[in-house]
């Protein structure tokens, strides 16, 4: 009888040679998701519409200390809930300062979460091939890698949304006690975006329960607990919040932000094949999957298999909502793409499994749709070179040794009918360098065209020689001036009109620093410009400055 080895030999490296063995994809998931979110995040400048307004808004929290009524521009804003500020302000009070960093970390850190929540739904429900299929297409699909990386609310949006599903979804099939979680989490998601959350959640768990033809499961779901955490949670904030502001103003913005953009938007109006038309971009390079997706979940749905149909309850009652509204905006689709990539995960697993599927055809298209990928993937890869490198020779001879080694690898490949494998992964692995690449040249990019860096420099610049400074603004774009009052890390007053303009520059307790866009200067400069004063250019290929001071 074989007698099992002394206790000595299993050491801490074995250990985790075993841990590391048996959660390998994990590993390589973690990997991946920190290149994507972190990589560059706070290189990149304030450069953005939205960027700028939610920064802007937790710096006020920073410098006012009321963390309760969010304000943009000294106006109350009601727009949406204050999550995102609140995570903005919270990660930037360590410094007291809101840089690019501080801003995207939130939505960076939400990014991986959302990857790990869906990674562990497949996980728990399928397996662990579905479970890291799933997270890497999600990850790497064009709009909800991107908006991992910039500060809107639509990311957390959607990571609370999907929490809130894995949740119900483990206390519908498992234990009750997992709703006291999913209902903290429709909590988060109101906190962020509002009462949508509530709307999307729930019309999807009573298709599901529709669907499954057991619509009593509803009483059961602890409602009880759910009163509860909204009470002790938006109950107490809300009710301090009406008293602050009023519920007048609060219930108009609630009518104008369900109401009317459902009906008559007064932004986002796009025609109703809009969504038809954007998800060939927002989902790639998983686009084309998409169609025969649905179809093989429609397939298990008829079936009866349970998890498949909650998926197809998922997508189709959001894009129902999504839909029928006529404000519409590509990243309001971003809280279908988790179910989505699971189900693209479960047909690819399918296909390479060998398992029947209906229709028979199923399988081959989708075959040939991992193939198309990964040759559109190769033809990347071919003509990079001439992107990134200037010398055209060099970057041809780079395209034609690139092509040479596809071809011998796919030989090799072929010959051991490892190909189809071997496409997907070389799909994940250009997709993700892409994404890098991508990165990387925009941040080159930003930083060349925007003023923040410079701005910055002169104006530290100029301070020194005085013992104080007074900086203003004059007839600044909101925009504008919400980019400067980050870059600054100070609300920078703003003037309206030349009499001002003139009493400022003639102070004499400091020294006067007045920002102006050239545009505007180049009216005005002879009204206002005289031999005391000295000029300063701030280069920016789309809002150049020019700082007005003193000799």
């Amino acid at each position: 009888m074989t007698q099992s080895p002394p206790e000595k030999y299993f050491t801490n490296d074995n250990r985790l040679f075993s841990i590391f063995k048996r959660e390998y994809l994990f590993v390589i998931l973690c990997i991946i998701c920190s290149l994507l979110f972190f990589f560059e995040l706070g290189s990149r400048t304030f450069e953005t519409h939205d960027v700028p307004r939610y920064a802007e808004m937790a710096r006020d929290m920073l410098h006012t200390k009321d963390w309760l009524v969010t304000k943009y521009q000294g106006h109350i804003y009601l727009s949406k809930p204050p999550m995102l500020m609140w995570l903005i302000a919270f990660f930037s009070s360590f410094s007291e300062h809101i840089t690019p960093l501080t801003a995207r970390l939130p939505n960076a850190l939400a990014g991986i979460a959302g990857v790990l929540i869906t990674y562990y739904f497949a996980r728990k429900f399928f397996s662990n091939r579905i479970a890291f299929l799933s997270a890497i297409i999600l990850a790497i699909s064009q709009k909800y890698f991107w908006h991992g990386r910039e500060a809107r609310t639509d990311m957390l949006f959607t990571v609370f949304v999907t929490l809130s599903f894995y949740f119900f979804y483990l206390g519908y099939r498992q234990k009750k006690w997992f709703y006291s979680i999913f209902y903290f989490a429709l909590v988060l998601a109101v906190l962020t975006k509002g009462p949508l959350g509530i709307i999307f959640v729930i019309s999807v768990i009573i298709a599901y329960l529709a669907l499954q033809k057991n619509l009593s499961a509803i009483k059961t779901m602890k409602w009880n607990w759910g009163l509860a955490i909204f009470a002790l949670t938006i109950g107490i904030w809300g009710s301090i919040f009406c008293l602050k502001v009023g519920i007048k103003p609060i219930m108009s913005t609630v009518k104008s932000e369900l109401f009317t953009r459902v009906n008559d938007p007064i932004s986002h109006a796009e025609p109703f094949y809009y969504y038809f038309v954007s998800i060939w971009a927002d989902y790639a390079p998983w686009t084309l999957f998409i169609p025969f997706a649905c179809i093989y979940a429609y397939k298990k749905w008829r079936e009866g298999n349970p998890h498949h149909t909650f998926l197809f309850c998922w997508i189709i009652v959001i894009f129902i909502f999504l839909f029928i509204s006529k404000a519409k905006s590509s990243r309001y689709m971003l809280p279908i793409f988790p179910a989505l990539s699971i189900l693209i995960a479960n047909l690819i697993s399918d296909v390479f499994e060998n398992t029947i599927l209906q229709p028979k055809w199923l399988a081959r298209v989708t075959r040939w749709i991992i193939f198309a990928t990964a040759v559109i993937a190769a033809l990347t890869l071919v003509g990079m070179p001439h992107y990134l490198i200037k010398n055209i020779w060099i970057g041809a001879f780079i395209s034609i040794g690139t092509i040479w080694m596809l071809i011998k690898l796919y030989r090799y490949l072929f010959e051991r009918k490892k190909i189809l494998k071997a496409s997907l992964a070389f799909i994940i692995i250009i997709t993700t360098a892409g994404w890098l690449v991508y990165i990387h040249q925009l941040t080159v990019q930003s930083n060349r065209d925007s003023f923040g860096p410079g701005l910055i420099k002169v104006v530290n610049e100029e301070a020194l020689d005085w013992k104080g400074n007074i900086i203003c603004g004059y007839q600044l774009d909101r925009d504008i001036w919400n980019i400067i009052n980050l870059n600054l890390n100070t609300c920078v007053p703003r003037l309206t009109d030349q009499s001002e303009l003139r009493q400022f520059l003639n102070s004499v307790d400091a020294k006067p620093i007045c920002i102006i866009e050239k545009v505007v200067f180049d009216k005005i400069k002879e009204d206002v410009f005289g031999d005391s004063l000295k000029t300063i250019d701030i280069k920016s290929r789309k809002h150049p400055l020019v700082v007005l001071t003193k000799k």
